[in-house]
């Protein structure tokens, strides 16, 4: 038994520990857990942006496995096969797409998988569609242009309110303000005075609505009707008196032969005083020592 454990069988034994042990020292500090059993899927890319093994493979922000390894053949299209190994108890239904992203906006890259919705499930070996998140950067660039036209609407909204604030007739309109408000105030001032004395002018308003009630209700107001109406009754005669053709009136209104008569009496007495201007000597006989008119 002695002869057995020799010198070099020891120093054998020694360094197969020491690769055991740097085995696995140099997957537990890569993140992989040899003893967790796994399946492996595959996916090509045409650019990996910087994904190294052992980076963390992701499905909704938990760790589900990590990158195995990273094949490149340049003659490729898609030169990059990237193999990932994923917990044994996560299935990948079909329709799952692994997505090539940013880990944070100063971390590295990141396997994240978007699970599909079938029915069917992806074996282990098999390879899944692929796609790239653009980075961080990237989306900046993209939005810069936007950002640009944002700061110089700024720019030019803060020289109009600078402009604005520095205008004389903005001075002049918050003066004017001012002297408006001051007048505001002494109106309402004097609206509160007003509104103070209204009870008692409300309670001389409601004596004269009494008084006025208690004089309407000591009319008779049927006596009053009655004097109206026989007011009106004599008007009423009159009129009928008046245009009656029996009266002197009457007749003197409705009687065309007396209209004619008193017309002709008028014109005759036009005559007369018109002949009595022009031939007084005809009408008037006078003289002073008695002798006659010739």
């Amino acid at each position: 038994m002695k002869k057995f454990f020799t010198r070099e069988v020891r120093i054998g034994l020694t360094f197969v520990a020491a690769i055991a042990v740097l085995f696995f020292g140099l997957n537990f500090l890569k993140g992989i857990n040899i003893f967790t059993p796994t399946n492996r899927y595959f996916a090509t890319f045409e650019d990996v942006g910087g994904l190294v093994v052992s980076n963390s493979v992701m499905i909704k922000g938990y760790k589900v496995g990590q990158v195995r390894s990273i094949e490149y053949d340049f003659k490729r299209q898609r030169p990059f096969v990237v193999e990932i190994a994923v917990n044994d108890d996560i299935k990948l239904p079909k329709g799952t797409v692994i997505n090539l992203a940013d880990e944070g906006l100063m971390g590295g890259k990141i396997i994240d998988i978007q699970l599909g919705d079938k029915l069917s499930l992806f074996a282990s070996g098999d390879t899944i569609e692929t796609f790239v998140v653009g980075n961080f950067l990237t989306q900046i660039a993209d939005y810069m242009p936007k950002i640009a036209q944002i700061l110089d609407n700024l720019d030019s909204a803060v020289v109009t309110v600078n402009t604005l604030v520095n205008s004389p007739s903005l001075q002049s309109g918050i003066n004017s303000f001012g002297s408006t408000m001051e007048d505001l105030t002494r109106t309402m001032a004097q609206l509160k005075l007003a509104t103070a004395s209204l009870p008692s002018t409300m309670v001389k308003l409601d004596n004269v609505a009494t008084n006025l009630d208690t004089k309407i209700n000591q009319l008779d107001i049927a006596k009053l009707m009655t004097s109206i109406n026989q007011t009106l009754e004599n008007v009423r005669d009159f009129s009928d008196k008046l245009t009656s053709k029996n009266s002197s009136l009457g007749l003197l209104m409705n009687d065309r032969g007396v209209y004619d008569n008193l017309n002709t009496t008028v014109q005759s007495a036009n005559a007369l005083v018109i002949d009595f201007k022009a031939n007084p000597k005809r009408y008037i006989h006078f003289s002073v020592f008695g002798g006659k008119s010739k």
